[in-house]
């Protein structure tokens, strides 16, 4: 029975497909996208409050664009919800979006947390 591999190593083996980067820079931008991911939750929360459509769309198709590159395709199809409500201006609830998909990012960065320390390539 083969063993079915973690959320992470199934990212990692994706991007090792598409990319021949070294393994520190998967890393990298993994540390970098929960960072920055972090910020744009706030800005969104800023525009919904603001009800500024040009910043939801902006902020979650950075959000989008950069998460699916990563492989985090939940995080990804999140924000693509968000986005595609505010270009067609439709009546959608954008707080609960924007706080599952606060809650996702942190779901994965938790998980990438753990995940890291443990992996062969990071060195101690």
């Amino acid at each position: 029975m083969k063993k079915e591999l973690s959320y992470y190593d199934h990212c990692f083996a994706e991007m090792k497909t598409m990319f021949t980067l070294p393994d520190a820079i998967f890393f990298e931008l993994n540390d970098a996208f929960f960072d920055i991911a972090s910020q744009q939750i706030e800005l969104l929360r800023i525009a919904f409050l603001q009800k500024d459509t040009e910043q939801l769309i902006l902020h979650s198709h950075t959000i989008k664009g950069s998460s699916a590159s990563l492989h985090h395709l939940s995080i990804s199809h999140l924000a693509q919800r968000i986005e595609e409500h505010a270009k067609t201006n439709e009546p959608f609830d954008y707080a609960t979006a924007i706080f599952t998909l606060s809650e996702e990012i942190s779901r994965l960065r938790s998980l990438y947390m753990h995940w890291k320390p443990n992996h062969p390539s990071v060195s101690t």
